[in-house]
Formats: structure tokens, sequence, C-alpha cells
């Protein structure tokens, strides 16, 4: 139901397999698995994913593509760059896009 909610936030209303992974803690909720039917339907989905942070209910949710192992470590090293970055450069903007840190 909530996934569904999600989905019509972002317009999109796919076929959809949805699960929790990982083991439960008490201090934080389980991420959830959404399997979609294509991989242009992930395309369109995450593109579209901003949308979510417009709605004041779904601003604690995010989005993001299945990575393999090296795609993984690499955005790490991504985002352990980005944060660096918006502590020794507060008064900028910093973001990723298409595997690059931006600063505006």
């Amino acid at each position: 139901e909530k996934i569904r909610s999600i989905m019509e936030v972002i317009g999109e209303k796919p076929k959809m397999e949805v699960f929790r992974v990982g083991k439960a803690k008490d201090s934080k909720p389980r991420p959830v698995k959404v399997a979609l039917t294509s991989s242009l339907v992930v395309s369109e989905v995450i593109a579209k994913s901003p949308l979510l942070s417009e709605k004041d209910k779904y601003k604690t949710v995010f989005l993001s593509p299945d990575r393999t192992y090296d795609q993984r470590l690499a955005h790490r090293t991504l985002v352990a760059e980005l944060k660096r970055k918006k502590t020794d450069e507060p008064n900028k903007r910093h973001f990723i896009r298409n595997g690059i840190i931006n600063s505006v």
C-alpha cells in the first residue's frame, strides 16, 4: 500500500514485487526492495524520484537503483567525498550527478 502511494506521487503505476531486506533491528526500519518489470520502468521511476521531496510525508524516502558490488564501492567513495566537500565548503551546494560531484 505505501509503495503504491509513493508510485502514485511520482505518477507511475508499474507492476512490481515488494519485500523487505536485511535483518530487523529495533533502532531503524529495514530497507524495502522493489522489483520492477523492466529497466526502462526503473529509469523512469528513478528519474521522477525527486518529486517525493515535494511532499512532507515522503521527505525521508529515497530511491536508488540496484548496483553491482563495484558500483556500490564507487558510489560509497563518491558519497564520502561529497560529505568531505560539504564540511570543507559549507557555503556551497554540493551534489552527485552522473557519477561526478558538482558544486554551485
